[in-house]
């Protein structure tokens, strides 16, 4: 008797765990770096023999890990083509190189203060989680990952906030990871292609407005969303958010930027040659990626770390000027976990050094 398998055991993939379970289908799951390795485990076509489905989490590049097996050859599920046919919600979906978040934060807020709305997907809650929801509309983010592996687009509006350079390591080019993000939109639906000059609290009200027309908004106030040029205490800014060198090169145009930029992270996913950093006097840069980053990075006055304890130690101890501005333009790769935890860590030992 066959059997399914979960492909990948992150968020995605507890969340098929649940939705599985809760039907009472049999599985294995397969995530070799996290320990999970099922007995007839081999990387061929014939291992996929053994299950009618699988169900793939967004983040596995399905083409290096099995490069003898074409997706399309399997029964693959995605949980964004789950959620199309299992939930009745209106479906916005939102994505973009940057600023996704930020308006799907936005958008969230706007629509509970007219209707009802609950934000899903890569913002953090799983899909697979919130199936029997019962509000009017889904915000839904949306990575290049999960586009990859979706199979039908229903969603019933679409915002594109940008697209810019990130994620070649896993699409091979910027034009296929931009063909990817172009999957969002469909025929017969409102679709909104923006750009990095566009602000994305008026796209939000831009957006609200053309699904909630009747309402009145004007003197709301839209919260911001955290690790996101978050000023957390005079002169430092927590900026952790930014995941690649687009959205700290946002940041920097955004707040006319001219004092001490930290980075850190894992150059590796854009496979870029070289950057240019324009703004900032100085360049701090830690972590154990530093002299990757140094190697990139175009600026006349960088300085490595191998701490962000020494690098606060540094500017307390020789009394820098300027303003700071942690904005990594990096994912986490061996520093943290994830930018929550990579910006709670910077403004904990801020004020720890900075009291």
């Amino acid at each position: 008797m066959k059997k399914s398998l979960i492909l990948g055991y992150g968020i995605t993939g507890k969340s098929f765990e649940a939705y599985l379970s809760k039907r009472n289908i049999n599985f294995d799951i397969l995530d070799e770096q996290k320990g999970f390795i099922p007995d007839n485990f081999i990387n061929t076509q014939s291992f996929f023999d053994i299950y009618d489905s699988v169900y793939i989490s967004p983040g596995i590049n399905f083409k290096k890990l099995f490069p003898e097996v074409a997706l399309e050859q399997i029964n693959f599920i995605s949980d964004l083509d789950i959620f199309f046919k299992k939930n009745s919600s209106f479906k916005i979906g939102i994505t973009g190189t940057n600023g996704k978040s930020s308006l799907a934060y936005y958008l969230e807020q706007l629509l509970n203060k007219a209707s009802s709305a609950i934000v899903l997907g890569n913002y953090g809650n799983a899909l697979l989680d919130n199936l029997e929801h019962t509000k009017k509309y889904s915000v839904i983010e949306v990575s290049s990952f999960q586009l990859d592996k979706m199979k039908e687009n229903n969603f019933d509006l679409t915002v594109i906030t940008n697209i810019q350079r990130d994620h070649i390591d896993y699409h091979g080019s910027f034009e296929a990871y931009r063909e990817c993000k172009l999957k969002i939109c469909r025929d017969g639906i409102k679709n909104l292609i923006s750009d990095d000059e566009t602000d994305l609290s008026n796209l939000a009200f831009q957006v609200f407005e053309y699904l909630e027309p009747k309402a009145n908004l004007d003197s709301f106030e839209l919260k911001d969303l955290p690790h996101r040029l978050e000023e957390f205490r005079t002169g430092f800014i927590n900026d952790s958010k930014s995941t690649n060198l687009a959205s700290l090169e946002y940041a920097l145009k955004k707040i006319d930027f001219m004092g001490n930029l930290i980075m850190c992270g894992d150059p590796a996913k854009e496979s870029y040659s070289n950057h240019n950093i324009e703004g900032p006097k100085k360049v701090l840069i830690f972590g154990r990626h530093a002299r990757e980053i140094e190697k990139l990075i175009l600026h006349d006055h960088k300085l490595v770390f191998e701490t962000l304890d020494s690098l606060l130690r540094y500017l307390l101890e020789e009394k820098v000027e300027g303003d700071v501005l942690f904005s990594p333009g990096h994912p986490s790769g061996e520093d943290f976990q994830n930018f929550e935890i990579r910006g709670n860590s910077f403004k904990e030992k801020v004020n720890e050094y900075f009291s």
